[in-house]
This record gives C-alpha cells, sequence and structure tokens, in this order.
C-alpha cells in the first residue's frame, strides 16, 4: 500500500493521504492509488474476513487493480473484470466491498463504481454529503453481475472521505457503534482547510477517544482525496 506522503509532492492540485489500522497482525483491507494522462485513478476495499486470508485476497486485487488501470478506462469495467475472476474461482466463499473512481483534474469530474462499500463522504465548503452510490453488489458473490458507472463534478476545494466499516463499526465496551452519523458529525467539525493528512487523523482520534478500552475489531481504513485548483 501507498506509504510515502506527500504523494504528489510536484503537484499542487490534489492533496491525498490515506492510512490503515489493522485489527491483526496483517489486514484485509486495501487502498491504492496512482496518476495517469492527468488523472487520478484510485480505489479502496475490505475483504471479508481477517488475519492471512483476507490479506491474501487483499494482495491479489491491489496487484489486479494497479494492472488493468493501467491501460484501462471506466471504473465499472474495472469493478467488473475484478468480479468475473474472483467469483469463478471463489470455493471459500469470500467476497471484497469495493469502491474505485478516477478524477479528471483538469475538469473535476469524478467517475466511480461501488462494489456494496460504505458509500463516501464529500466535504463541501466544510459541510459532509453522503456521495449517492447504486447498490451493486460486493465483488465476488454474483458471476456477471453489470456494475454501474456513476458521475459528479467536485468543486475547487472538496475533499472525498473514503473509509472501511471498520471506521462505523468500531465498538466501545456497551457495543455501541460509531455509526454514521458520528463519522457526519466529526467531519463537520473539522476547518474548511484541513489536509487530507489532518482529516485522517482527526477521525483516528475521534474512534480512540470513543471506543476507549475496548479492542479494536476489525481493520480500520480511510483515504482522503482533496482536489485543490480551479478546473479549466
Amino acid at each position: 500500500l501507498p506509504t510515502t506522503w506527500p504523494a504528489f509532492p510536484d503537484r499542487n492540485d490534489i492533496d491525498i493521504y490515506g492510512s490503515l489500522t489493522p485489527a491483526k497482525a496483517v489486514g484485509g483491507d486495501l487502498f491504492d492509488f496512482f496518476m495517469r494522462d492527468g488523472k487520478l485513478h484510485f480505489c479502496i476495499g475490505d475483504v471479508s474476513g481477517k488475519g492471512i486470508p483476507a490479506s491474501l485476497v487483499m494482495s491479489v486485487i491491489s496487484s489486479m487493480f494497479r494492472t488493468l488501470s493501467a491501460s484501462e478506462d471506466g471504473s465499472d469495467k474495472l469493478v467488473s473484470a475484478f468480479n468475473s475472476s474472483m467469483a469463478e474461482r471463489n470455493e471459500n466463499m469470500m467476497f471484497v466491498t469495493f469502491f474505485a473512481g478516477e478524477i479528471d483534474l483538469a475538469t473535476g469530474e469524478l467517475r466511480y463504481c461501488n462494489a456494496g462499500h460504505n458509500p463516501p463522504f464529500l466535504l463541501v465548503d466544510g459541510k459532509p454529503q453522503m456521495l449517492t452510490t447504486d447498490a451493486n453488489v460486493p465483488i465476488g458473490i454474483v458471476p456477471g453481475w453489470k456494475y454501474s458507472l456513476q458521475k459528479c463534478t467536485l468543486s475547487p476545494g472538496t475533499a472525498l472521505f473514503l473509509y472501511t466499516d471498520g471506521l462505523t463499526e468500531a465498538t466501545r465496551e456497551d457495543n455501541t457503534l460509531f455509526g454514521e452519523e458520528r463519522v457526519c458529525d466529526r467531519l463537520s467539525r473539522l476547518k474548511t482547510t484541513a489536509s487530507s493528512n489532518e482529516i485522517c487523523a482527526y477521525m483516528e482520534d475521534a474512534v480512540k477517544e470513543f471506543v476507549g478500552d475496548a479492542e479494536q475489531s476489525d481493520d480500520l481504513t480511510m483515504l482522503v482525496i482533496r482536489v485543490l485548483l480551479n478546473h479549466m
């Protein structure tokens, strides 16, 4: 997974940061991104289960993302290819919730495909709103599923906050979940100028404060992408 920050030190049109805190020594969450032809290609995913089996599937999906999206445009085509590969050889009945997208940094257009993953939040002028996502199934469950492609345009300064269910399902000792409402509430408290790194750090601290001494039950992964410049 990406570990070098800032990821694009020579660019002033994008601010991106990601973090992964596994529940075990190895995890089944993933995120990745890279730049091609002026577009930021990115993904986040959560493999069912934990430990080594989940991490092996995670590594395969991560490798396929890099390989296929290096030449393929269309997040729906990418997710469909993942699904075809995994659904045909899925004796262990594992699945992956997955969100893939690409942002054209010249226009701000976001094209994305959601495969049963938690809908991301958009931070527009400091106000969080959930991104509209179609109800597609996770990768690996239904062979031949037709995944949909969605589009929207990100205005300059908008941040895209992606996460796995290790955030919303973080649980304190009385079995109360952190939940989407708390995610939205905490995001609304951020400064409009908060960097991607600062957003991740703030949400990590919010979860730690919430769960207290309770043991971490699931991998926690976040990816924040902020588009900075006016589009041409």
